[in-house]
């Protein structure tokens, strides 16, 4: 998972939810109105996330509808208040179908489905089963929330498992934690969005592998260990933002760290 930015609201969704205040998600797609700002918010968030998943940081950047959707971290479902979260934009990121099509390839979907659900599609799961609350601000952690720095998630290697880093984890609070540590918020984020099924950890794998052999053609080019991590830094991460982001980020380290606070990043 990585920070999300938001962008600036679609003048669409703006005028629709004015003139429509109580209409709810649903409703909007099934208006001829409404469905034509909704084809104007998908592409708006995938390209203000720079085209990868909220979540599990997969490429969704394809204009494909089958390959991602609009997440409302916030149920939108919630009428308790007079606030309207359906048609919130702050309250929506792009995500992809959490591994839930069958007739997608590695890395979108492998079998055994249940197990290799991920992102909403997982989440919506654990609401289901009464293991996530279906409000789950402070319980896990909203993209939108996350800092830039430090990375608060650890990769191992081996497996290709996102951990939490307990030594960031303890210099950083989340705002609106609910639990006692910023590493028990990390640990459970990554269980909730099930972040370690085995097709997602098959694919930090494949672009730890990938890292690992352009290391050695630099090493073989004689280049010093720290031209090589600069440059393979820049080269990784000049693209707003490759998949799997975090596992880039980790496996680069402090080359990493340098480029993204030398170009400013924020998310």
């Amino acid at each position: 998972m990585k920070r999300v930015v938001r962008t600036a609201e679609p003048d669409e969704l703006k005028a629709y939810r004015e003139a429509n205040p109580m209409f709810g998600w649903d409703e909007m797609r099934q208006d001829a109105e409404g469905r034509a700002v909704y084809d104007v918010i998908r592409p708006r968030l995938i390209e203000g996330q720079g085209g990868i998943c909220a979540f599990c940081e997969i490429e969704i950047i394809s204009l494909d509808s089958t390959r991602c959707r609009v997440e409302h971290f916030h149920p939108k479902s919630d009428r308790a208040t007079p606030h309207n979260w359906a048609l919130d934009w702050q309250n929506m990121i792009a995500v992809c179908m959490g591994g839930s099509q069958r007739h997608h390839a590695l890395p979108y979907t492998k079998e055994p489905l249940p197990e290799n659900l991920s992102c909403d599609a997982h989440k919506d799961k654990m609401i289901q089963s009464h293991r996530l609350e279906e409000c789950c601000e402070g319980w896990i952690i909203n993209p939108v929330a996350l800092p830039a720095f430090p990375r608060l998630f650890f990769l191992e290697k081996s497996t290709g498992e996102l951990l939490p880093d307990g030594q960031c984890c303890s210099e950083v609070s989340v705002e609106g934690n609910k639990h006692p540590t910023t590493q028990a918020l990390v640990e459970h984020t990554i269980n909730m969005l099930n972040l370690n099924c085995d097709r997602l950890c098959e694919a930090r794998k494949s672009v730890l592998w990938n890292i690992e052999r352009n290391k050695k053609r630099l090493r073989d080019a004689a280049k010093t260990p720290q031209q090589g991590m600069d440059e393979l830094a820049g080269r990784f991460l000049q693209q707003r933002w490759p998949g799997f982001f975090t596992t880039i980020r980790f496996c680069l380290g402090a080359a990493a760290e340098r480029y993204l606070q030398n170009n400013e990043y924020r998310g």
